[in-house]
Formats: structure tokens, C-alpha cells, sequence
């Protein structure tokens, strides 16, 4: 049995911008509306689509929650998505409501719909496709579906490679920085993947960004937006917030994150 896990926000926001559409009423006045049968065809049919290119015979819808636990982190976190230039299509709540009724799906209480595909990825590890257009999933080991209908796995190096990169060079879209001047190319000769340990890597991104002035505890608040929750991560609802190897901190920081 193939089961395969969507990241249903992108879904959804590929099937509402498609479909939104642009009427201008008179030179001053300029609306969009939503037609909500055929978005909701079209989701329809992206998921078919995504189903075939799985052969699943089993699917869940990964959402995210209306609360975040990295705000808790950071509260400036995808702040740069807020305002009307960066708002969502019309209808997107709506057919979001509609999807969330009409298939099975997932949405866990502070989490986003990546975590949840982390976690259930890493906890299936043996049943699970994974589908999303967001990179930040190359942290996550386990096998993937990508936009084009290819299958690939992820090892656990290449997974933790990544993470560590991703430290280091954080995420514009997301409202993090990450080590001012360290780009991808920069943090692949960082941290190569050739004898790779976790404890080298995250002695290496602590001192990158002591080299620009900041802190071990910056760069662990960096960690934290950037990681993707795995299965012993999450349980019982508790999030526990990533931990490096072997590194002490000049302050206490908080492991877990309660209800």
C-alpha cells in the first residue's frame, strides 16, 4: 500500500490563483471573484494527478495550522507574507474548507502542513510518498514525489546535510536570514556531505556566525525556524524544539513546547 501525503497549501494555492479572475468594471473599478466549481474541479484534478504519479491508493491532505510555534521562536517569522502584497488568491479559505470536508486530511494544533509531513513521513518511513514544491523538504529522509511525477528517496546524510545548510543560509521566503553572507553555494563547501558528523557541522554554523557577531544562541534560534519537525519531535502534542550535539549555551534554552 502506497500512501501518499500532500502539502495541501500548495495544492490549494496553485488551484486559487489558476482559477482567480479579473473583471474591470469600468476604468476605476477593478474586482476578482472566484468561480467555486470549477477551483473545485481543478483541486480535483491536481490530485488526481498526484495520486497516478504515486500510484497511492491511500492520500492525506497535510494543512497548516492558524497558530505557529516559531512565532514563539521569532515573533517577525513569515512576517514579510503579511499585507496585500502578499495576500492570498480570493476563495482560498473557503475551498480550503470545502477540501478539508470533502478529503482526509491533517491539521495539528501550532504546527505547519511541512511538519506535518515531516513528522508522518519519519514516522511511515516504510509506507509514505511525500509530494511538495517547497525545498525546505529535502530535510526530511524518506521517499519524495516531485513537480515533474519522479520519484526519488532521501537519505537520513543527505536530509541532515541539508538541515545544517539550511541553518546557515536560512530562508528569505520565510522571514529568516540565516548567516549574513552565506548563500547555498557557500554552505555546501561549509558542510560537505563527505564524512559528515553532526557535531562538526554544528560546531561549523556556530562559528560562522560568530564570525559576523552573533551568538551560538542566534544561530540555535535560526536552527529552530528552519527545521522541519520529525517523528520523536512531536508527541502527545509537545513539540520538542531541535537540540545540537554537544554544544553548550552561555544561556539556558527551553527543549520542549507545551499546549
Amino acid at each position: 500500500m502506497t500512501w501518499l501525503l500532500l502539502d495541501a497549501d500548495m495544492l490549494l494555492y496553485q488551484t486559487v490563483a489558476a482559477c482567480e479572475v479579473e473583471i474591470e468594471w469600468c476604468p476605476d473599478i477593478i474586482t476578482t471573484h472566484l468561480p467555486v466549481k470549477e477551483a473545485q474541479l481543478m483541486f480535483n484534478e491536481l490530485l488526481d494527478i498526484k495520486r497516478n504519479q504515486a500510484q497511492s491508493d491511500r492520500f492525506t491532505l497535510c494543512w497548516t495550522a492558524d497558530q505557529n510555534f516559531r512565532k514563539d521562536i521569532e515573533p517577525s517569522y513569515k512576517g514579510n507574507r503579511s499585507g496585500n502584497h502578499r495576500r492570498k488568491p480570493v476563495g482560498y479559505l473557503a475551498i480550503r474548507r470545502w477540501a478539508e470536508q470533502q478529503f482526509p486530511s491533517e491539521c495539528w494544533h501550532r504546527l505547519e502542513a511541512d511538519d506535518v509531513l515531516g513528522i508522518l513521513t519519519t514516522r511511515h518511513s516504510d509506507q509514505v510518498v511525500m509530494w511538495s514544491g517547497d525545498k525546505d523538504l529535502k530535510q526530511i529522509p524518506g521517499t519524495h514525489l516531485d513537480n515533474d511525477g519522479n520519484i526519488f528517496t532521501i537519505s537520513q546524510l543527505d536530509a541532515d546535510v541539508f538541515f545544517y545548510r539550511q541553518a546557515l543560509t536560512g530562508d528569505s521566503t520565510d522571514g529568516y536570514p540565516g548567516c549574513p553572507g552565506v548563500g547555498p553555494k557557500t554552505a555546501e563547501k561549509l558542510i560537505p556531505s563527505d564524512d559528515f558528523s553532526e557535531a562538526s557541522a554544528w560546531r561549523t554554523v556556530v562559528q560562522q556566525y560568530a564570525k559576523k557577531g552573533l551568538s551560538a544562541d542566534y544561530a540555535l534560534n535560526q536552527a529552530r525556524l528552519a527545521r522541519i519537525l520529525r517523528d520523536t519531535e512531536y508527541t502527545l502534542n509537545e513539540i520538542q524544539l531541535w537540540t545540537p550535539p554537544t554544544i553548550q549555551y552561555s544561556q539556558a534554552t527551553t527543549p520542549s513546547m507545551k499546549e
